[in-house]
């Protein structure tokens, strides 16, 4: 479970990234909408996470046809971001009473937090990442020190305990 840790920390920095790219898009500048202090958005990295858990447990060990699997991955990124998003938007407005993003400001979309349209972007990302990039971060982080996963927990933890007990 501990390289589960370690992915979600990996994917969600790369979140943040793709996070600022969208907004200088989007806003034509820099704008930071982060939940924590960190430079890491775990939206981004546990819908990837999930989906990697999915795939690693399920898909990989009960498919053996090469374009199942493909496409099993495929709709299990884009339900697993789907999920994610709705959690944590309608999560964090119902403990803190204010909306993280709204999609219906850009696109025709019923409901605030979750729309096909970028879900499904959002998930076809989080799989092309799970062909592409995981296997090399796989393969790193079997590796690691375990002082880096405990000094990573310390410090998200920590953002966590301050972000939401101090600065909210």
């Amino acid at each position: 479970m501990k390289k589960y840790f370690i992915y979600l920390i990996i994917y969600s920095i790369g979140g943040f990234v793709l996070e600022r790219i969208i907004n200088f898009i989007a806003y034509g500048g820099y704008y930071d909408n982060s939940v924590l202090i960190g430079p890491y958005q775990p939206l981004y990295g546990s819908g990837i996470v999930l989906a990697i858990i999915i795939y690693d447990y399920i898909i990989r060990k009960n498919i053996e046809n090469k374009v199942f699997i493909n496409v099993a991955l495929l709709v299990t990124a884009i339900i697993t971001t789907g999920l994610s998003e709705a959690i944590t938007g309608y999560g964090y407005e119902y403990l803190y009473g204010v909306g993280l993003w709204d999609y219906g400001q850009f696109l025709p979309c019923k409901y605030p937090y979750v729309c096909v349209y970028p879900t499904t972007l959002f998930g076809i990302g989080s799989y092309l990442v799970i062909i592409y990039i995981h296997p090399f971060i796989e393969k790193y982080v079997k590796d690691y020190p375990n002082y880096i996963f405990y000094v990573l927990l310390t410090i998200f933890g920590l953002d966590i305990i301050i972000t939401f007990f101090f600065l909210k």
